[in-house]
């Protein structure tokens, strides 16, 4: 086996056991990049000049103050109640039940964060007036539905780091990627939304016009991000600092309440997560271990779409985090999926795969709280998953080969 691609599996190893360990993911792939330069014959300090080259670069530099802007938007829209808004508007609107319970965790996960399916967890479960909803189907709605948007939604860290690392705008991953998202909504009505007993709400006609504008207004910061992104094509931190702007001019919230929403964007964990992605992309194109991995590949006679399914399904399978399969297997499979004339359906392949491996995942935070939060029995839930996620692999296949 070519050094090379020991240096490969030792890195690999190296985030799957620190990761199981509970360690901090940008941590983890800074010590990953360390794993990837020493087996691979390099010195420690060429392996941290590498690093430091990855810190400086202005790619690195606009990566971070993307995701700085994400997080703060997410959690000063969040404070000044335009969710909560929503979901009220909703409610006055919609009589049936099952429409509801899946738009909350739908519109809960236009807010990326750690966990987030506990957002909406007990609003489906206020919503559900029917006893006849198995806590596993609950648990499946709240937890389907949260992620069908993580595919191509532009505030996902995952989409934002999967197009730096292959070098093409946020919006082309929308433009590949958005079957998926049509294809796990299709699922999650087909296999287990179509077959509830949600009950009934009682919507107010005298209010129809005051529940549209809640729910006009409540999307609203998010409208104007996806215009400015996928629409205008404007750089994402720059549209998102001016959502920002434009939040803080109309709403006037405490300067504390703004501050402490950067300040969470920018917390050590977020900064460590960026630099270590950096970092390890850097330690595994200059060490040139990314040349050896199609012929390694291709000695063991495999088929390419076989390798562009597997490798991000395992990564995303063992570790649960969207960017933990992204940051390892996109440098990876790069040349596999047509090198600096990268192909989008072999990319949107590969982000199908891994984020498939992500849902199925008993490490995946989302999957672990809602199921606990329901007592929702973990056979019967993945017997309500695995039919969705293999359609989801069907779709991304058949896109590729048709």
């Amino acid at each position: 086996m070519e050094r090379e691609v020991v240096a490969l599996l030792a890195s690999v190893v190296a985030v799957v056991v620190l990761l199981r360990f509970r360690a901090d993911l940008g941590l983890t792939m800074l010590a990953a990049s360390v794993v990837l330069a020493l087996t691979g014959g390099r010195t420690i300090g060429w392996a941290l000049l590498e690093m430091g080259r990855s810190f400086i670069d202005k790619d690195t530099l606009l990566l971070l103050a993307r995701i700085v802007a994400i997080i703060a938007l997410g959690d000063i829209a969040s404070q000044l109640g335009y969710f909560d808004r929503l979901v009220t508007g909703l409610r006055k609107l919609i009589a049936d039940n099952r429409v509801i319970i899946a738009l909350m965790p739908a519109f809960g996960g236009l807010l990326p964060m750690p966990g987030g399916a506990m957002l909406t967890a007990p609003m489906v479960e206020s919503s559900v007036t029917s006893g006849r909803v198995t806590p596993e189907q609950k648990f499946y709605v709240n937890y389907w539905f949260r992620h069908v948007w993580e595919y191509i939604w532009p505030l996902y860290p995952g989409v934002v780091v999967g197009a730096a690392l292959i070098g093409h705008r946020v919006s082309d991953i929308f433009v590949s990627n958005w079957p998926l998202t049509v294809a796990a909504v299709a699922a999650g009505v087909f296999f287990v939304l179509r077959r509830l007993d949600a009950g009934r709400n009682a919507p107010a006609p005298a209010e129809g016009h005051a529940a549209r504008r809640d729910v006009a207004l409540g999307m609203l910061p998010f409208a104007v991000v996806i215009a400015g992104v996928l629409v205008l094509k404007i750089e994402v931190a720059l549209v998102v600092l001016a959502v920002i702007a434009l939040l803080v001019a109309y709403k006037r919230p405490r300067p504390a309440v703004v501050l402490k929403s950067f300040a969470h964007g920018a917390e050590c964990q977020v900064v460590t997560l960026i630099l270590g992605v950096a970092a390890y992309n850097q330690v595994l194109t200059a060490a040139k271990i990314i040349d050896a991995i199609p012929g390694f590949f291709m000695s063991l006679h495999m088929p390419e779409i076989v390798v562009i399914c597997a490798v991000p399904m395992m990564l995303g399978l063992i570790t649960g985090v969207t960017l933990a399969f992204i940051a390892v297997s996109f440098p990876l499979l790069m040349p596999l999926m047509g090198g600096s004339n990268v192909n989008m359906e072999l990319v949107m392949l590969a982000y199908a795969s891994g984020f498939v491996g992500c849902l199925l995942s008993p490490a995946h935070l989302c999957l672990v709280l809602s199921r606990q939060y329901f007592r929702a029995d973990l056979g019967k839930s993945y017997r309500l998953l695995v039919p969705s996620c293999l359609v989801i692999m069907a779709v991304a296949v058949l896109l590729v080969l048709v």
